[in-house]
């Protein structure tokens, strides 16, 4: 039977600066240092960088630049699973505070699978008003893509974003995937590090903060005094009750290939395949003129380093005691 997905909170994007280190440095204080690091072009003025698993160490650009650190949410993922840091995050954001280094943007994500949020029923409070908030600036779309909602600027240090995960995925099924982005930047980023909390109590705090949906109430004209909706106190209750994640790990990048190149291009490939032949079609395949792209192999590093891990716990839960019997038994021949 499959297990029901828990609700969790997750931080989905981090990136700093820093004009104290090396590339090399940033790279061994994430505890990374044993990776295929890749050296290619970088980003916003920085000529250089390395990469791994969506994961960039940008330098050489002005003096006053410094050394860039970006991590996507994948490279979260990635930072979680391969990071030889015992603590992982507490230890990097202990290094990133120490050296007081500039936090340019953090995202800290709450993914709701157990149906605490109706996204059609926040998008209408949203649109009928029905919510107190420091953010003037609001908006919700509806797309094949499903029901989103966005409270403040992309200009602002501070975002909030709601949307339906599940459609964004395209998932056909009855999968409930709500996901509540909060996007920090600079000063905002910094001040959520600075929190003396739990995970999920900074995250609902800082939602309490900037933004309440309420209930209407026919008889008080003074919104303020409205009561907060009994879905949103439910939603920030269960956020905030929530302190540990455990990475789901990095196989998502190797399904989502596997998915594409299956679902996506299997018949042109199958056709090929049909008309020069197997071997035709890898020769073809090892000679082709694209560059490899630094993105599938880091899919390849990922997925040969997740075998190795299965392969060990299968020797561990399965094999162990046989293998110990034939050992036993090869000895007591030999005698």
């Amino acid at each position: 039977m499959e297990k029901k997905k828990e609700d969790i909170i997750l931080r989905d994007w981090l990136s700093f600066t820093s004009k104290k280190h090396t590339p090399q440095e940033i790279i061994n204080a994430l505890g990374l240092s044993d990776l295929p690091w890749q050296e290619t072009k970088g980003a916003r003025g920085y000529r250089d960088r390395y990469y791994f698993g969506c994961i960039s160490i940008h330098y050489n650009g002005r003096e006053d630049m410094g050394v860039w650190c970006e991590m996507s949410g994948q490279g979260c993922r990635n930072f979680e699973q391969f990071s030889k840091l015992p603590n992982k995050w507490d230890d990097l954001f202990k290094f990133i505070t120490d050296n007081n280094l500039h936090v340019t943007r953090l995202d800290v994500a709450f993914d709701d699978h157990t149906g605490l949020l109706d996204i059609e029923q926040v998008a209408n409070d949203i649109k009928c008003g029905n919510f107190i908030s420091y953010m003037n600036f609001w908006e919700v779309i509806c797309s094949s893509k499903g029901t989103s909602v966005q409270i403040g600027s992309p200009q602002s240090n501070t975002l909030i974003r709601i949307y339906d995960k599940a459609a964004e995925r395209g998932y056909q099924d009855d999968t409930h995937w709500i996901r509540v982005e909060l996007q920090l930047r600079d000063d905002r980023a910094q001040k959520f590090l600075d929190l003396n909390l739990t995970l999920g109590k900074a995250f609902a705090g800082v939602l309490m903060n900037y933004i309440r949906i309420v209930e209407p109430d026919e008889f008080d004209s003074n919104r303020s005094r409205w009561p907060t909706a009994g879905y949103w106190v439910t939603f920030l209750n269960g956020a905030s009750r929530i302190s540990v994640y455990t990475a789901p790990g990095a196989d998502y990048n190797f399904k989502k290939l596997s998915r594409y190149v299956i679902d996506q291009i299997g018949n042109a490939i199958s056709c090929l395949i049909d008309c020069v032949g197997v071997q035709d079609f890898l020769f073809m395949l090892n000679n082709r003129r694209c560059k490899k792209n630094p993105k599938y192999e880091d899919i390849v590093y990922q997925y040969h380093e997740m075998s190795a891990e299965w392969a060990e716990e299968v020797y561990k839960t399965y094999l162990r005691n046989e293998d110990e019997k034939r050992k036993k038994k090869r000895n007591t021949n030999f005698i």
